[in-house]
């Protein structure tokens, strides 16, 4: 077997960032170990392609700030782009509540990691760090396997504290990078758009004045959009929904130029929404996709829905996803 077709790990530093790259013949993944355990760099090697949003600040911003003596406000601040776990996106422990302005906390704070498992076949680490301010416990093992061009991640989070936690969790994975431009078309299972920022509570047994159909939302300016096409770089366009009613839990984004795809995929129980977004700005060109267990932009809207998690002392909750590039001939 040759050194270009086994898989590695190697750990290496940009700028302050410790990282860890994942590595077979078809992906190159690059996960920042002391910035939130980020997924970086989501590279499909026979194109050189990076999937993955990089904005203008770069790992640079980290020269001079140390996370263990000072993390980041939110998992927001100082943004590289890139997938963060935005874990707990909002919170309540105790009488601590996690806002939308110190959310994803996970993202924030340097992890720890070892190594799994460093065989020619599989190439796997495990990452974990126990949270400050909520008591949660959170580990994943990211793996990659040889002549596979997917990206394999189980979770697990423990309430290690001595109360409950309330919790809402969203994946923030922001597509970009080389892949992304107006031939990309997105598709979702069957689902609806419910304009989160819109609802007010007034209407909490009537959801339906929220929702509509994917392919014409519409716009604070009134404009028509279909959420499935990606519009060309400085449209100056910038949405946000939430995608409801979801039975089958992925999405693909599909390039028709370049001939590949990308496929997210998760488990039902832990993300049964979408929090959709794009930016279609010059300085920021990215579709978000992100797999959340949350409905609502405001967290007391989530509680009275019950779009959250409850961990009890003690109580663990694990589940898994994985990211795919795929070939595709579809023009």
């Amino acid at each position: 077997m040759s050194n270009s077709s086994r898989c590695t790990i190697r750990e290496s530093f940009i700028s302050t960032i410790k990282t860890v790259t994942l590595e077979n013949e078809l992906l190159r993944i690059r996960i920042l170990i002391s910035k939130g355990a980020d997924i970086f760099e989501f590279i499909y090697k026979p194109l050189d392609m990076d999937i993955l949003l990089k904005t203008n600040n770069g790992l640079d911003v980290f020269e001079h700030r140390n996370l263990t003596e000072q993390r980041l406000k939110s998992y927001s601040e100082l943004f590289t782009g890139g997938w963060q776990d935005c874990l707990p996106h909002r919170a309540r422990y105790l009488d601590l509540d996690i806002t939308q302005d110190t959310g994803g906390i996970a993202a924030t704070v340097p992890w720890d990691y070892e190594i799994e498992q460093d065989t020619a076949d599989c190439a796997s680490i495990r990452c974990y760090v126990q949270l400050p301010d909520v008591p949660l416990l959170v580990e994943k093992i990211f793996k990659v396997k040889q002549g596979d061009s997917r990206l394999y991640v189980q979770q697990r989070i423990h309430n290690k504290g001595t109360a409950a936690v309330q919790y809402t969790w969203t994946q923030h994975a922001a597509f970009g990078g080389q892949f992304l431009d107006e031939r990309v078309y997105i598709e979702f299972p069957d689902c609806i758009a419910f304009h989160a920022r819109q609802y007010d509570s007034a209407y909490k047994n009537e959801l339906s004045r929220f929702e509509e159909p994917i392919n014409r939302i519409t716009l604070p300016d009134g404009t028509l959009r279909n959420i499935q096409e990606v519009l060309p770089r400085a449209a100056n366009e910038q949405i946000f929904t939430v995608l409801t009613h979801i039975q089958e839990p992925w999405v693909k984004l599909i390039s028709r130029d370049k001939k590949v795809g990308v496929q997210l995929r998760w488990e039902l129980d832990a993300f049964p929404f979408i929090r959709y977004w794009s930016n279609n700005v010059e300085d920021m060109y990215t579709i978000g996709i992100e797999p959340s267990n949350d409905a609502f932009a405001n967290f007391d809207h989530s509680l009275e829905h019950g779009t959250y998690r409850e961990l009890q002392p003690d109580q663990a909750y694990a589940t898994e996803y994985s990211c795919e590039i795929f070939e595709t001939y579809i023009r």
